[in-house]
């Protein structure tokens, strides 16, 4: 058993399932499943943050996630839905209330697109409110006393360059989504293609990763999706693939990737193999509805479990 700390988002889906792909101009159907009964929002756990920390606590490790969440009865209801997965809250900081919802549009073959809907339509305001949960200061202290073996930055809280002084632990951020300017403590980045296309990063990756980390980078991998991926270093370029799989929503498939990295590589796997771990994880995901849910034990197999029964 590992101890890992994540620093992301925590959130509340509200997936609609589509009748059809989306298309501009188009009519479609959707199925909300508002069918509850209760007064908050129907919907799921979900957030960068508590995807990746609920598949580690599902491999059986101990987790604790560095986030912010309001104070509003959605906010206990995100508490309560953390704790149900026995993910540690102690590190968890109040924040106001966020307006709106977080739409998650399924289309029949799994693909996803998220929407951020919110009340205000000054959208330079909406940011300034989302860039004010930023704020919530990591306590190097309190990081330092969980010990842990694994650090994820799905998001970039304030003090985060302190974070470059663990060099013990393996640090795992995702990418472009967090960029340190020299700063940022990670060993491993994790981009989509696309991602890294749009924010002109996709060539000579790994130099301008190097530019966020400030030399500490060892690896950036780049994800393509179904058909796997490539890894990159100063001297290698190397590919992995991802397991055949029947896409049924997509939602969380990245931070599972990430998570299933960093799970392997703290148990001692070398990049490839913790690539092909991320790969298996983010193939369980697309397989199932949501990521932060209740599963089976084991719904995300461990690394070193893998290897004892090949063994």
């Amino acid at each position: 058993m590992a101890r890992f700390m994540i620093f992301g988002s925590v959130g509340w889906d509200r997936p609609i399932w589509l009748d059809s792909a989306l298309s501009s101009g188009a009519r479609i159907l959707g199925y909300a499943g508002d069918e509850s009964g209760s007064n908050l929002p129907q919907g799921r756990l979900g957030g960068g943050g508590a995807n990746a920390a609920a598949c580690l606590r599902n491999a059986n490790h101990e987790v604790a996630i560095w986030s912010a969440i309001g104070t509003d009865s959605l906010g206990e209801q995100m508490r309560e839905a953390l704790a149900a997965l026995s993910i540690d809250c102690a590190c968890l900081q109040e924040a106001e209330p966020r307006e709106g919802a977080t739409l998650i549009l399924i289309e029949p073959d799994g693909e996803r697109t998220i929407i951020f809907q919110h009340a205000n339509r000054d959208i330079n305001q909406t940011a300034r409110q989302l860039r004010k949960r930023q704020q919530a200061r990591i306590d190097l202290a309190k990081v330092k006393a969980y010990q842990p073996d694994g650090l994820y930055l799905r998001s970039l809280y304030a003090g985060y360059e302190d974070l470059q002084g663990l060099e013990e632990a393996w640090c795992v951020a995702h990418w472009p989504q967090v960029c340190g300017d020299g700063a940022l403590p990670a060993d491993i980045l994790i981009g989509s293609r696309d991602d890294l296309a749009a924010a002109n990063l996709l060539e000579d990756a790994f130099a301008k990763g190097q530019l966020a980390c400030g030399g500490r980078l060892k690896w950036a991998i780049v994800t393509d999706g179904a058909s796997g991926g490539e890894i990159i270093s100063e001297t290698q370029q190397l590919r992995y693939e991802s397991p055949a799989i029947e896409q049924v929503d997509a939602t969380g498939a990245g931070d599972a990737f990430a998570a299933g990295v960093l799970e392997a590589l703290t148990a001692g796997a070398d990049i490839v193999e913790a690539a092909r771990n991320g790969a298996v994880w983010g193939s369980v995901t697309v397989g199932l509805e949501g990521c932060a849910q209740v599963r089976a034990a084991n719904t995300y197999p461990a690394w070193r479990a893998g290897q004892t029964e090949r063994a």
